[in-house]
């Protein structure tokens, strides 16, 4: 398997995960996985179109803003209630919206 096919796999992996962890109502677990989903997302964008992947969420958010900041604004945007998971209930329009921003950007990929 390629690179590229790797990430692939794991994008379908997590997205496959959280929807099972929505359906069952474990939200935190839930948003994790789409965030996770979103973070496979955008490996995939800047190894297809760079052959680059970061090291770190650093790292990914700096190269995101400068080249794909419309990327960078989403993960930037989920970020703290990622963080927020570890010690609090996430929000249920949260989880929502995140997992629509998750259907939508996987067509990108698709």
């Amino acid at each position: 398997m390629s690179r590229l096919e790797d990430l692939k796999s794991n994008i379908d992996e997590y997205f496959q995960s959280a929807e099972l962890l929505f359906k069952q109502g474990l939200s935190n677990a839930a948003f994790m996985m789409y965030f996770k989903t979103i973070v496979a997302i955008c490996d995939y964008i800047l190894w297809r179109d760079l052959r680059t992947l970061p090291d770190n969420h650093g790292e990914r958010f700096r190269v995101l803003k400068l080249r794909y900041p419309d990327f960078y604004e989403i993960l930037n945007y989920y970020f703290p209630y990622y963080r927020d998971t570890y010690t609090r209930k996430v929000d249920d329009r949260i989880l929502v919206a995140i997992r629509n921003d998750v259907i939508r950007l996987k067509e990108k990929v698709e």
